[in-house]
């Protein structure tokens, strides 16, 4: 189980059940469920059964249970190819479509896992099979995973909506420290010569650590042991906007918002490239 940073308990499950209230308002305004998500393949009504299903699925791991998931998940797989498999099979187990009623089904859904891991120390290994055969996250961390995946869905329906959709500082800290766990998962085969890069990793207000690449192994450090070629000094929110694929770094670096720094800091500009999207 990968635990770089440490992610209070409490703190992920307060903001789980704040974000997802936030997300059930959104939807219940959305309108058509069959309109497209803007820079998605899927529709309104789609991306609101896949954020209840993923409700589902850490409730289930929470609970020891992943028998009705297996048959979703495929046997082999880079991890973008198997999340992207995971996510369109899995969209079977929620048929509702209908974006007011997904809004009420996300806010039951949320109150079922902060139910189920009411009592579990934060630190407890939950099994994530859908991330990788052997994957695991702690009960802390995978609660605060769930509110990245409200969060960046959340971002998807208002954008298309045009609707306002802020994103607190907090809560972008709070999921970056769930992120450092993900980060050896994520990361993409290695090309053939490529170079060894340590990473240090700012962001601003916290938190701080090192991401180690080795021969297309990645670490995490939760403090810096040794020099990094390149450290990136980043607002929370523009990280994981970009971390997760919803923006690109060049705005945020016109911005100031990522900064690059230290013996070689053009190594940044490929920082994002080396990680599929979590």
């Amino acid at each position: 189980m990968l635990t770089p940073l440490a992610i209070g308990h409490e703190e992920s499950r307060q903001a789980l059940a704040a974000v997802t209230l936030r997300t059930g308002e959104l939807l219940r305004s959305a309108g058509d469920g069959a309109a497209p998500v803007k820079g998605s393949n899927w529709t309104l009504g789609e991306v609101g059964a896949h954020m209840a299903v993923a409700l589902v699925a850490f409730t289930l791991a929470a609970q020891g249970d992943t028998d009705v998931l297996a048959p979703y998940i495929p046997p082999t797989g880079n991890f973008a190819e198997r999340l992207r498999v995971v996510t369109s099979n899995t969209l079977a187990l929620e048929p509702q479509r209908d974006p007011r009623a997904l809004g009420d089904l996300i806010e039951r859904r949320a109150e079922d896992f902060l139910s189920a891991t009411a009592d579990r120390p934060g630190d407890q290994a939950v099994a994530t099979p859908w991330y990788g055969e052997r994957a695991h996250l702690s009960v802390a961390t995978a609660t605060a995973m769930l509110v990245g995946e409200q969060l960046m869905h959340g971002y998807d329906i208002a954008r298309t909506m045009r609707a306002p959709w802020p994103i607190g500082r907090h809560e972008a800290r709070l999921v970056i420290r769930a992120l450092t766990s993900m980060l050896p998962l994520v990361a993409k085969p290695a090309p053939a010569g490529g170079a060894d890069s340590r990473y240090d990793i700012r962001i601003r207000g916290g938190p701080r650590f090192v991401v180690q690449l080795d021969e297309g192994k990645v670490t995490v450090e939760p403090s810096p042991s040794e020099a990094a070629c390149c450290y990136i000094s980043a607002e929370p929110v523009a990280f994981l906007l970009v971390a997760y694929g919803r923006v690109n770094q060049w705005a945020p670096m016109a911005k100031g918002r990522l900064v690059a720094g230290g013996r070689r800091p053009w190594r940044a500009l490929r920082f994002k490239d080396l990680f599929f999207n979590p």
